[in-house]
């Protein structure tokens, strides 16, 4: 018979990063079938004070460093699913940053962009990780990129655009793509560029971080984002913790990091453009993206008035990939957001997109996203 195990869940419960963290926590609880959960809301076993807790593991968020002493008080593991402040003794799985950075500036390579920045929070980790990431990916020195640092209260307090963002933004050559570090960064940008007659996003496209999708929605226009597998975070943190409670404290000598990858981005306005002046390659882009149905090369090359081979040349020179890379990284987005935004059967997807049979989009899709579409589907809407 396996030994109870007594876990502490001391964070909030009220936004859907929480509510995806603890979903992950509570399925793992459910299939170890020797977990009890205490916590801080009214739905468990009260933990009055963290410092004298007579338990076996601690799942967290740890938000700045002075939190830390009263979770290692009671010689515990501790388990951190937000690694804003890493520690030495605080273990972590929480999202991959460097990734999600990464995931943005291919977007932004995707649609042809060449100028880049970034806006985050200097006291964050997370913000500098997605900003190295971002960089990394656009082939751009971290500290040559443009940047606009600000403390994330500063992002997050009510109100219209604030004027040195303003500024900022005003002396952007255009057309440029940022990354914002999070939504409510994002929205500050779309309110910046509104206030300042700036268009997103054939001027400045913006994509944020954690698809709070009431708040991209919001954003004037939508805002693009990239989500969070906060509910693989949550179920990977109860999982190391449960390793960690098994080994023992003194097994286990340094602290751990499991990197959770985000989600694949969604794509809403902010980001939906892009930066040719090609008129031929402007043209087969628009009937790739805006076509409802099955896109084949000749098609678009129909509709560029060029020959095949003048158009993969342009296409080459103005994005770096081909015409079919276009059209398939295309359908697999396009497959993204029927699987979350309708109840079409995955068979039907599949046809819809052209596919052969939904064999073989079910093994592109493992192949590019590391999931099932099935997986995908259930993922994101929960994450919602």
């Amino acid at each position: 018979m396996k030994p109870r195990r007594r876990v502490a869940l001391l964070m909030d419960i009220h936004t859907a990063y929480d509510h995806g963290v603890a979903r992950g926590i509570l399925r793992y609880a459910r299939e170890a079938g020797n977990w009890r959960l205490f916590g801080q809301g009214w739905t468990l076993a009260q933990v009055r004070d963290p410092k004298t807790w007579n338990g076996d593991g601690i799942i967290t968020r740890v938000h700045e460093p002075g939190e830390v002493p009263p979770l290692l008080a009671p010689g515990v593991p501790v388990v951190d699913v937000c690694r804003t402040t890493p520690h030495p003794r605080i273990h972590s799985a929480a999202n991959d940053d460097e990734a999600t950075g990464r995931l943005a500036g291919e977007h932004f390579l995707a649609a042809g962009h060449r100028r880049f920045a970034y806006c985050g929070a200097p006291e964050g980790t997370w913000s500098q990780r997605r900003w190295r990431g971002f960089a990394e990916s656009v082939g751009i020195p971290e500290a040559r990129m443009l940047s606009f640092q600000r403390p994330r209260a500063w992002w997050h307090k009510a109100g219209p655009a604030p004027l040195p963002l303003k500024q900022w933004v005003k002396r952007l050559e255009r057309p440029i793509a940022i990354l914002a570090g999070d939504d409510a960064i994002g929205v500050k940008l779309t309110q910046a560029c509104a206030d300042l007659g700036i268009r997103v996003p054939d001027e400045v496209a913006i994509v944020g971080v954690d698809n709070e999708e009431v708040l991209c929605e919001l954003a004037m226009p939508a805002l693009s984002s990239i989500p969070c597998d906060t509910e693989r975070m949550g179920y990977e943190a109860a999982r190391l913790l449960d390793d960690l409670m098994k080994q023992g404290m003194k097994a286990v000598r340094e602290a751990r990091h499991v990197a959770v990858p985000p989600l694949p981005l969604v794509v809403r306005g902010s980001s939906d453009s892009f930066a040719t002046k090609d008129e031929a390659v402007l043209a087969a882009l628009r009937l790739i993206h805006q076509s409802d149905h099955a896109i084949h090369v000749p098609q678009v090359v129909a509709v560029s008035g060029l020959s095949r081979r003048s158009l993969e040349l342009r296409f080459r020179k103005e994005l770096d990939r081909t015409i079919l890379d276009e059209i398939s990284r295309t359908r697999l987005d396009r497959a993204c957001r029927l699987l979350t935004t309708t109840d079409l059967p995955v068979a039907k997807v599949a046809l819809k997109l052209g596919f052969s049979s939904p064999q073989r989009f079910h093994a592109v899709f493992r192949a590019k996203l590391g999931m099932s579409a099935s997986d995908f589907r259930t993922r994101n809407r929960r994450q919602e």
